[in-house]
């Protein structure tokens, strides 16, 4: 449940957050009857990831207790490692970029390029920093409380075909967005279902991520308070990476199973009597930390040196040492 939670929650509010920002700089173009085509593209973006899911799930199942299913399992363990990892990384450093980057994505598909002089009307919406430790521009409101100024944008909404061009385009664009969220959270869940033994809480935690999710991109965008979402990615990245840290000692576990690494029967410690991962606590505990209640010396050093290398990269820790000897 813990772990679905964040999930959803994390993927949730990026989600949202993009669909917002684009809603927001189409609200203030004049643009406003081009919603529907955004809530369109949301929509079969939804619906391909989650049938998509459902469909991979039900397959496997069919391969209950066999080689074929550890094999799968442990391609989505290493694959949910892989994107984790990456896409943590890609918002904390594309993050400043992207409101510049859909506003010019939704003028491209207006046909409004060439039509500006002074260029898109500046939309006074918040991204996370690069740095989310520090107070930046992710603290900045989304509301639509800021200024409405009309833009040279409505001018394509005169043109028929450049409407309809214009319709499908926006669409498209908010399909790629939650589309690639919605694929990445399909890949997660996914592997927390096949790591979890307790499988009634996953919906639940879905469901409350989500609706935190939700509220959260609500209070932005129309009661425009301010809300530091680059702490918020920099807290939620953090808990991932002990997520992603899990993911990839369940991979090696199997690995060792198959008999494609060594060491399967060396085992550190046993503590099944104390915790085990049989129980309710124990399972939130594996699927989400990597606890193992007889981890091999494999499993206990990639779990070790993976956490210590992303989690040093990306608290920047090499950098606030350097620029900490440059002040002394």
């Amino acid at each position: 449940m813990l772990a679905t939670l964040v999930i959803f929650l994390r993927e949730g509010v990026e989600a949202s957050m993009i669909v917002a920002l684009l809603l927001a700089y189409l609200n203030r173009s004049g643009q406003r009857r081009h919603f529907k085509d955004v809530y369109a593209g949301v929509a079969a973006a939804l619906i391909l990831a989650g049938g998509g899911g459902l469909a991979a799930y039900l397959t496997i199942r069919t391969y209950a207790g066999s080689r074929v299913q550890t094999i799968f399992e442990t391609a989505t363990f290493l694959l949910a490692t892989v994107i984790l990892t990456y896409m943590t990384f890609w918002m904390r450093s594309h993050a400043r970029g992207l409101k510049s980057e859909l506003q010019a994505k939704a003028d491209a598909v207006l046909g409004v390029h060439g039509k500006q002089a002074a260029g898109p009307v500046p939309v006074p919406v918040p991204v996370p920093g690069p740095d989310a430790a520090s107070d930046g521009p992710g603290s900045q409101a989304l509301g639509p409380a800021a200024s409405r100024q009309p833009s040279a944008v409505a001018a394509a909404a005169t043109d028929p075909a450049m409407s309809r061009g214009a319709r499908f385009g926006l669409a498209l664009l908010a399909f790629q967005a939650v589309g690639r969220e919605g694929l990445e959270t399909v890949v997660f869940t996914l592997a927390i279902a096949f790591s979890t033994r307790h499988k009634g809480g996953l919906l639940v935690g879905a469901l409350i991520g989500l609706a935190i999710a939700l509220t959260i991109a609500f209070v932005m965008y129309r009661l425009g308070h301010r809300i530091n979402i680059g702490r918020f990615f920099m807290i939620v990245g953090a808990l991932l990476m002990v997520f992603a840290a899990g993911l990839l000692v369940d991979a090696v576990e199997n690995l060792q199973q198959l008999g494609w690494l060594p060491g399967a029967g060396h085992q550190m410690w046993h503590t099944g009597s104390i915790l085990s991962e049989n129980s309710a606590l124990g399972d939130i505990a594996h699927s989400f930390f990597g606890y193992a209640q007889s981890p091999t010396v494999l499993q206990a050093v990639v779990y070790l040196l993976y956490l210590a290398c992303v989690l040093f990269a990306f608290f920047g820790v090499r950098q606030r040492l350097q620029r900490w000897a440059a002040a002394r």
